[in-house]
């Protein structure tokens, strides 16, 4: 048997001050993650996509052993008309922007222009096979959804990192608001 199965890690497990460290910088990136979404307003989401259920911020433990916090807006998750916009905070791996389109609404957008690529894989919600392996599908398989993806920076500070992410956000809604034919909010 594994010796890491059959032995406790007790020098880490009472590592109190390293243990304070990761929970302030968790909770540091939830009230960051709470900032951002405060700056779009529910009636000027459904602007954009009546349907939306508004911002939703979660978290996890266990992201392939990692934990992260999900900022969802507009939190739409059909596949052939919704919309959502996610921030995923990936602890030791990284911050991204993701987008999942309707094919109904959005299928012929194209947000390459952005820095984002282009997501081909079977589930809007394996994040490890695209961000980790790269893995891709086929060229001519159809996963049923359009998802498109890019890491966004992260600054010491946080107020530079409010403005960026908020920066990024209000570009993308500015590119959905001019492909539906609406006045940008």
């Amino acid at each position: 048997m594994n010796n890491s199965s059959t032995q406790l890690n007790l020098d880490l497990w009472k590592d109190e001050q390293l243990i304070r460290k990761q929970n302030r910088l968790k909770y540091q990136f939830w009230e960051l993650l709470g900032k951002v979404g405060d700056h779009f307003e529910q009636e000027e989401l459904k602007k954009i996509h009546a349907p939306s259920r508004g911002k939703k911020l979660s978290q996890g433990s266990d992201l392939m052993g990692l934990p992260y916090q999900v900022l969802d807006i507009i939190r739409d998750f059909d596949l052939e008309k919704g919309l959502n916009i996610r921030i995923l905070n990936w602890f030791g791996k990284g911050l991204y922007l993701f987008v999942l389109l309707g094919k109904e609404n959005f299928g012929s957008l194209d947000l390459g222009e952005q820095s984002f690529q282009k997501c081909n894989w079977d589930s809007p919600w394996e994040y490890e096979k695209l961000i980790v392996s790269n893995e891709k599908l086929a060229l001519d398989s159809d996963p049923g959804f359009f998802q498109w993806y890019k890491e966004i920076p992260v600054f010491n500070l946080t107020s530079k990192n409010e403005i960026e992410w908020v920066f990024q956000i209000k570009k993308l809604t500015d590119t959905l608001s001019q492909h539906l034919g609406i006045q940008e909010i």
